[in-house]
């Protein structure tokens, strides 16, 4: 494979349960457009990042969500019936603390959407994120029609948006869907996530020197991320860590393409790289001599990062605190 699409990069190269929401939840504390009260016939609706707005005769009871989406929803209180989407390997990190032995699974790869099981769970809802403009993640084009006449659909944009923003989304359908966004476990979350956010603001006016790229490999070739469009990175430039912006072709701005040769192109004092393909930068480094002789690499500024951190206050709070507390200790400067 010569060039890593922006699927590739973004994803790496059970019985049914009816949603609910944890004990203690049901009243609609999102900030959303959803009402109604599941039961007594009330009018459901919410606006999803498409600008659609999606109406039920009553609050949607059976999701059926993409796995992403699904662990976003899940440290909220929702429960969703299904999921969908990479089932295995290096994209265990994915699935957050959603319990796949309590969820149908229908589909477990890219390509891959069972129409029939799907309509076997009587589905309310479906809801994915969309990493392309009104494109659902891991909807088959050629299914979305068969998929819409059973359900409404929700699409949650992570498109040139800081990842903050896509949290509360989820946070607003949630409450829309009757999660207590007020329980202890998610206002919990929510500060956690804060302080953590504050910490790595703090870290980033400390060592501003420090000049980080967001790094991920093939066989053949080098890829530099391009902070703005992806969520998490532009959360993290957002609090002030000095992202590198590659040179990258309009047509294609998620990334620069390079050859391993040209791994040293931008003078850096820190590398994160892609957990999901992690081999190039830990293992099998012998190979990549560029890579190997990066000044950040032979001071051991190298750091993984996972950019299928689950979506929420919960999955992100450790994961930036982690960050901050690796970067404190590093070098400005190393990259020449």
């Amino acid at each position: 494979m010569s060039t890593l699409t922006r699927r590739n990069l973004l994803i790496g190269g059970a019985s049914a349960v009816a949603l609910a929401v944890l004990p203690g939840c049901g009243s609609n504390s999102g900030s959303g457009s959803g009402s109604g009260t599941p039961g007594e016939g009330g009018s459901w609706e919410f606006t999803d990042d498409r600008n659609k707005t999606v109406t039920r005769d009553a609050r949607p009871s059976k999701v059926v969500a993409q796995i992403s989406a699904a662990a976003a929803l899940w440290d909220l209180g929702v429960r969703p019936v299904g999921t969908f989407g990479e089932a295995g390997g290096a994209s265990q990190a994915l699935r957050g603390n959603v319990d796949t032995s309590a969820v149908t699974w229908v589909g477990q790869t890219w390509g891959e959407f069972n129409v029939e099981k799907f309509a076997s769970l009587n589905p309310d809802l479906l809801v994915a994120p969309m990493q392309q403009k009104d494109q659902l993640w891991y909807v088959p084009e050629e299914a979305a029609s068969k998929i819409e006449a059973l359900c409404p659909t929700v699409g949650i944009s992570y498109i040139e948006v800081p990842i903050d923003k896509v949290i509360d989304r989820y946070a607003d359908l949630a409450g829309a869907l009757g999660a207590d966004l007020d329980a202890p476990a998610v206002t919990g979350a929510k500060k956690e996530f804060q302080a953590a956010s504050s910490a790595l603001a703090s870290t980033a006016r400390a060592k501003a020197g420090l000049r980080v790229v967001f790094a991920s490999g093939s066989k053949e070739n080098f890829y530099l991320a391009n902070p703005a469009m992806f969520a998490d990175l532009r959360y993290l430039r957002d609090q002030g860590l000095n992202l590198i912006t590659p040179e990258y072709d309009a047509k294609e701005p998620h990334w620069e393409v390079l050859s391993w040769e040209q791994a040293d192109k931008y003078p850096v004092d820190v590398v994160l790289y892609d957990v999901r393909n992690p081999s190039f930068f830990t293992t099998d480094l012998a190979k990549y001599p560029t890579l190997a002789k990066l000044p950040a690499v032979q001071a051991k500024q190298v750091l993984p990062w996972n950019p299928e951190t689950p979506t929420s206050w919960a999955a992100f709070a450790p994961a930036l605190r982690e960050l901050s507390d690796k970067l404190s200790g590093f070098r400005a400067g190393v990259g020449g």
